[in-house]
């Protein structure tokens, strides 16, 4: 199995998932072991679900950024999302907005991206550099990652 990278991004679901309560400790650890970058589509939705539990976005927003690197909607990023999307559209492949700009995020950040679902829809955007994984996957990639840090406490 090749080593799990240490830069990752999420899709909206596959953060939100992550988010939830039960997960406290599996974001713990995610947040411990990988550098972890959101799109703003993931920031968006992440602060939409704090935005209808009462919470304020905009300080939910600076406590994020605390503990994770946003990929911010630069001129650069906007440039490469448009040249990706006009290659893929003369190619026969249509993405919507929110996809482009979570995949090239996910690009130029050179992180995985873990998906909620099926990760197979990205295969158009692997030739531009896309890693991708769905959830599940990347749990399972996690949880092994998880035993072999175990072990090792164990022995030292």
């Amino acid at each position: 199995m090749n080593p799990m990278p240490r830069k990752i991004s999420f899709d909206p679901p596959s953060f939100i998932q992550l988010t939830r309560k039960q997960n406290k400790e599996l974001l713990e650890f995610v947040l411990a072991e990988f550098e972890i970058y959101l799109p703003i589509t993931t920031v968006h939705a992440y602060l939409l679900a704090k935005a209808f539990k009462g919470k304020n976005p905009k300080e939910e927003v600076q406590k994020l950024r605390d503990i994770v690197k946003i990929v911010d909607l630069t001129d650069e990023l906007l440039g490469e999302i448009a040249e990706i999307d006009a290659s893929l559209i003369k190619d026969g492949y249509f993405f919507t907005l929110e996809d482009l700009i979570t995949a090239v995020s996910a690009i130029t950040s050179k992180s995985l991206l873990v998906v909620n679902g099926n990760a197979e829809k990205y295969s158009p955007l692997r030739k531009y550099g896309l890693d991708c994984v769905n959830y599940e996957k990347f749990l399972e990639e996690v949880e092994v990652l998880a035993r072999e840090e175990a072990k090792r406490e164990k022995i030292i």
